[in-house]
């Protein structure tokens, strides 16, 4: 196959789950970002479907599954490394990376297993309680019966969040204040996933820590807090709610900015994470408990991480080189 001159990289884009909208917002920041006199890159887009191949300004490249090859201009030519811009299935669960191992593609996340562990909420923290960090009581659930909610109600108590186990930008999420939300909070979970977490409410201020592999230094950026007017951070909130604020940096004491930014390191590092992460928290007042970990977290224009990027004295562009100097070299 025939080589042109630039590094080849793919921006994996699109996705199975209600997510895929944030994917292309995500895929298009990493383009926008990726230098390109130094590399030439295409998205890959990717439903239930298909593959698709297509440049930044629209043109459709020949694409070939088989090998991870694209042609443009010059025969079909492998990809030299990918940025993974999927949240939710099949590239934040481990699934595509198990296929890029597979072709030898070097890509920017954590590995399989690292994927597959972090995707399910309630293996993340039970990980992480065995690691010793403070998280928040929890169990999981395959089922909505009667039983369930009796053992909500003793062992967790109310208010609680009834999560999907494996969903991403809080979609399926409830907080749960009385009885008779249970049920349709579970309806609601297990509408996005088969199994369902089961969590004791954390009562605090919602803080975020984005980690970066950079130069192979782990760097904890500034932490953002979010406040909304909602009951919770859900996807709403997000990306539709006008009154949500992010707040960079954090307006908290510098022995819980040092904490938060030192655990945040730690857990990326323990878990083998890779590339950009980020670690939700809140802070009581009195401990700081870890609720969940992020390893593909949102990259649009409207997403927390870029704004971390910069409150750190960094560029996106810089970061996303970055990445991309240390997949391929």
């Amino acid at each position: 196959m025939a080589r042109t001159t630039l590094p080849f990289i793919a921006i994996l884009r699109g996705g199975y789950t209600g997510e895929s909208v944030i994917s292309l917002q995500s895929a298009a920041t990493m383009m926008g970002a990726l230098d390109r006199s130094r590399y030439d890159a295409a998205f890959v887009t990717l439903d239930r479907t298909k593959w698709t191949c297509e440049t930044s300004d629209g043109n459709v490249l020949t694409f070939d599954r088989g090998t991870f090859s694209a042609d443009r201009g010059n025969g079909l030519e492998r990809f030299d490394g990918a940025l993974i811009a999927i949240h939710g299935t099949p590239g934040e669960d481990g699934k595509l990376q198990g296929y890029l191992d597979i072709m030898a593609i070097p890509y920017q996340t954590g590995g399989v297993l690292c994927m597959a562990l972090t995707m399910s909420k309630f293996s993340t923290t039970g990980l992480l309680r065995q690691f010793g960090f403070p998280v928040a009581p929890s169990f999981l659930i395959h089922d909505q019966y009667d039983e369930t909610q009796e053992r909500i109600l003793k062992d967790i108590g109310l208010p609680c969040f009834v999560k999907p186990d494996n969903s991403g930008s809080s979609l399926g999420i409830s907080k749960v204040k009385t009885e008779a939300e249970l049920a349709p909070a579970l309806v609601l979970a297990f509408a996005e996933d088969s199994a369902v977490l089961c969590e004791a409410m954390v009562t605090g201020r919602e803080l975020t820590c984005g980690v970066v592999r950079l130069k192979g230094e782990v760097r904890a950026l500034p932490i953002c807090e979010i406040k909304t007017s909602r009951d919770f951070f859900d996807y709403e909130a997000k990306y539709h709610a006008a009154d949500t604020q992010e707040i960079v940096p954090a307006d908290i004491p510098e022995d819980v900015t040092r904490t938060i930014q030192d655990r945040s390191s730690a857990i990326y590092e323990a878990l083998n994470c890779k590339g950009m992460v980020r670690v939700d928290h809140f802070w009581t007042g009195t401990e700081v408990v870890t609720i969940e970990v992020n390893t593909t977290p949102g990259f649009s224009p409207a997403s927390i991480f870029p704004k971390m990027i910069r409150a750190a004295g960094l560029s996106v562009e810089e970061v996303v080189n970055g990445i991309v100097a240390e997949l391929i070299g």
